[in-house]
């Protein structure tokens, strides 16, 4: 007799935590949900309570976890990460039309080996994000439900296969493009097993390993050519803490579309919010605005370059985070953030209400233009005369826009990661310690600061611990 809490943890499972379309590999056809769960049902029905202790591999271990587990090696499903053929690729309408109609050499050539060597590792179903959404006239609801789960999609596979159309071995797999795009980065992190093909489709490294994510070497090259420590591309865990860590590994890659630079980071940083396109970089925006008031971490502010059109405290897009806008001398622990600065910022009415610990530069000057990376920008290089001979900043430029002649007669640093004292109005600088800050000017006309943009991370230095009032600041 079938165990009824099996049967409902099988039905959860294939609703909540797999796709909801599959190719077929017997039959090399995209199906949907109702057709995976009448195959599997009598197997799920089969389950006996001898087969749940068999499973149970720990006292007090949860009975629905070990249901699951005995769920996800009943239904096993192999998952495609590559980079798309320039021809076009296998849709869901020819799929859906019996693999009949596909005239795209290239693609119905990946798609077959794909489910080939998914079929390997014993899976019955393979997904590809080709074929499985439907990407002719998407409805906005399925874009809604499929991005924010792709994640968990990847998460619960038996398997990703991922391809690499431009390598064949350890030696330049790291050179495939791949590697530079966005989507990419959740499809390294999401697996638990994966395992890499060259362009032939023979594996990158290690014939007889199964997984990978389980080879030292591999690992080893992944993380210095990603920048992401070994252990995150493990086992990783979405969450709210280090934030800008991440957003410094997407930094990295590009999209096709703006708004993808923010999508795929929606469950590597654990956000729920709308997906829509034709909104530019105000999808990064929205990611932030949904994040930034979560982490308690202030290094979310730490980017350089040019400001969102929305937020001028924050870039239009992760590549705000790259490492090449940090100085090598400033690399403190990602701990270092979760104690410090103001973590009760909040955005108001489209500005940021910070509390800040303030040094004001009395005689710093600008240097000559020069151009800076982007198109119809300029930077001038800051002076920073007249600070203490205890304090010391790096060598940063103020970016401008070209059609901006303002040039502010005060200038401002606001320290964000000052350390906390028993006063909760007042912020340390400690001894010896390297601070970020953000720079602000004014002129004699204004009554507040107005952050401006700089082509790195600044950054600032004491000989002598400083306290001092913290000031709340509009940005």
């Amino acid at each position: 007799m079938a165990i009824e809490e099996v049967c409902r943890i099988f039905q959860e499972h294939l609703r909540e935590s797999i796709p909801h379309r599959l190719v077929a590999i017997s039959k090399m056809e995209v199906v949907e949900q109702p057709w995976v769960e009448e195959l599997y049902m009598p197997s799920i029905k089969a389950v006996t309570e001898r087969d749940i202790e068999q499973h149970t591999f720990y006292p007090n271990q949860r009975r629905d976890e070990v249901i699951r587990n005995i769920v996800k090696g009943i239904v096993k499903y192999a998952v495609l990460s590559h980079r798309w053929c320039r021809e076009g690729e296998a849709t869901l309408q020819e799929m859906t039309s019996g693999g009949t109609k596909l005239g795209k050499p290239s693609s119905r050539h990946k798609l077959a080996n794909f489910c080939q060597r998914a079929a390997e590792y014993g899976c019955g179903f393979a997904w590809a994000d080709t074929c499985c959404i439907d990407r002719s006239n998407p409805p906005p609801e399925e874009l809604d439900k499929a991005m924010p789960r792709m994640f968990r999609w990847y998460r619960n596979a038996h398997v990703c296969i991922v391809h690499l159309a431009e390598s064949s071995a350890l030696d330049d797999f790291l050179r495939d493009s791949w590697f530079l795009q966005i989507w990419t980065l959740q499809e390294l992190l999401a697996p638990v097993r994966v395992k890499f093909y060259g362009r032939t489709w023979g594996p990158i490294h290690n014939i007889r390993a199964d997984n990978d994510k389980a080879d030292q070497r591999l690992l080893a090259a992944l993380s210095t050519g990603t920048g992401i420590p070994v252990q995150d591309i493990r086992c990783y865990w979405a969450g709210t803490e280090r934030v800008r860590e991440k957003l410094m590994w997407a930094s990295r890659r590009t999209s096709r579309q703006v708004e993808d630079g923010a999508y795929s980071l929606l469950a590597l940083l654990d956000v729920h919010m709308h997906v829509e396109y034709g909104i530019g970089d105000e999808a990064f925006c929205r990611l932030m605005e949904v994040r930034l008031p979560r982490s308690q971490e202030c290094d979310i502010l730490a980017w350089a370059g040019i400001a969102s059109t929305k937020y001028v405290f924050l870039p239009p897009s992760a590549q705000g985070y790259s490492a090449q806008y940090l100085d090598e001398s400033y690399n403190p622990s990602h701990d270092h953030y979760r104690l410090r600065g103001d973590q009760d910022m909040v955005i108001i009415d489209r500005r940021l209400r910070v509390k800040l610990l303030m040094v004001e530069l009395h005689e710093a000057t600008f240097g000559d233009e020069k151009p800076f990376l982007q198109d119809g920008y300029h930077a001038c290089a800051l002076l920073p005369k007249g600070l203490p001979s205890n304090v010391s900043i790096n060598h940063v430029s103020v970016v401008s826009s070209n059609n901006t002649s303002w040039r502010p007669s005060k200038l401002a640093l606001g320290v964000v990661d000052y350390g906390w004292t028993s006063d909760d109005e007042k912020g340390l600088m400690e001894k010896g310690r390297t601070h970020f800050c953000l720079l602000f000017g004014a002129d004699d006309t204004q009554t507040s600061w107005q952050k401006l943009m700089t082509d790195k991370v600044v950054t600032i230095k004491t000989e002598d611990s400083i306290r001092q009032r913290l000031e709340t600041i509009l940005i």
